[in-house]
């Protein structure tokens, strides 16, 4: 059996900007050799926890070690087993993409430039490219000229934060495809606000939320949970709010919490309960609520990053 250890490890960590706190005591592992997803709705605090790992901000408060190193004591050395994609990498419009990653690999002090860069052009599959402009190149290069640059000097940790962003679908299947392919011999946190991007690619997820950690495991885990869950989703002829105070009593008695939408209401109940929709349609039905139609359906990730999302919204 193989052992994984963590290689980044957050501890009680706090980040404060005056009286504003955006990062709230969290303390997470990010496993070695795994993709882990750090998934949350934008402001949630995912750049500013990228940012504390890869040194460029200091943590108010708390402890941050990467590869055994206190990043807060050891910066340096943190950042020769780091590569990081930021949200908006700055673009050198005027280097080619050749002489942009020679100028990166001088920087983080590559020994042998040329062979290094040679390599993670062809890694990332823009061999074709390397004498283009940067400005010349579509979106989806330029992203994969700034997952070059992060794995510049064989990092063991590569942090990508929102790599797909603003790519158009074919673009996203083939980012995906190369951050799959990088994973092999490299810890990768993917830090993104889209579940299904989580649920491609990644094995482990982390769901952050207003500054604290809400959720994380490994996605195999909480898929199987899942499968013991259904959505069900009511469609009725008039959501007025005499109804939606009978619906709330109903599933009040089942303990269950309704999501409303437009005509429509929403829960997820274990299947082994299934036997109380019976119950529950009876008493919805008895009590004037026009029930026209009822969905059932597997539960997604989707389903559960929105319910840990509205969990705490309601608390």
């Amino acid at each position: 059996m193989v052992f994984m250890k963590d290689i980044v490890v957050l501890e009680e960590v706090t980040k404060k900007y005056g009286e504003k706190v955006a990062v709230d005591r969290i303390s997470v592992n990010f496993e070695e050799g795994r993709i882990t997803g750090f998934l949350g709705l934008n402001g949630a605090g995912k750049t500013t926890t990228m940012k504390i790992i890869t040194t460029y901000f200091k943590p108010t408060s708390g402890k941050v070690f990467v590869d055994s190193f206190d990043a807060v004591e050891n910066p340096y050395k943190v950042r020769k087993v780091i590569g990081y994609l930021p949200e908006n990498f700055p673009i050198y419009d005027n280097l080619t993409v050749l002489d942009f990653l020679r100028f990166v690999a001088m920087a983080k002090d590559v020994v042998d430039v040329e062979k290094e860069v040679d390599k993670v052009i062809d890694l990332v599959g823009i061999k074709n490219y390397k004498n283009r402009f940067l400005k010349e190149l579509s979106k989806g290069y330029k992203q994969r000229v700034g997952i070059a640059q992060a794995i510049i000097g064989e990092p063991k940790v590569i942090i990508l934060d929102e790599p797909t962003q603003g790519l158009d679908p074919a673009q996203i299947i083939e980012i995906r495809k190369l951050i799959k392919e990088l994973s092999h011999d490299k810890t990768i946190i993917l830090s993104t606000h889209i579940m299904q991007e989580v649920e491609a690619i990644c094995d482990n997820v982390v769901i952050i939320h207003r500054g604290s950690i809400k959720l994380k495991g490994k996605i195999s885990d909480l898929k199987k949970e899942m499968q013991g869950y259904l959505t069900v989703e009511y469609f009725i002829d008039n959501m007025n709010e005499e109804n939606k105070r009978v619906i709330v009593d109903v599933l009040k008695e089942f303990g269950l919490t309704p999501d409303f939408g437009i005509n429509t209401f929403e829960f997820s109940i274990k299947k082994d309960d299934e036997y109380k929709m019976k119950e529950i349609n009876k008493k919805l039905i008895d009590s004037g609520v026009g029930v026209m139609y009822v969905n059932r359906s597997s539960v997604s990730m989707e389903d559960l990053f929105l319910k840990v999302i509205k969990e705490e919204n309601n608390n």
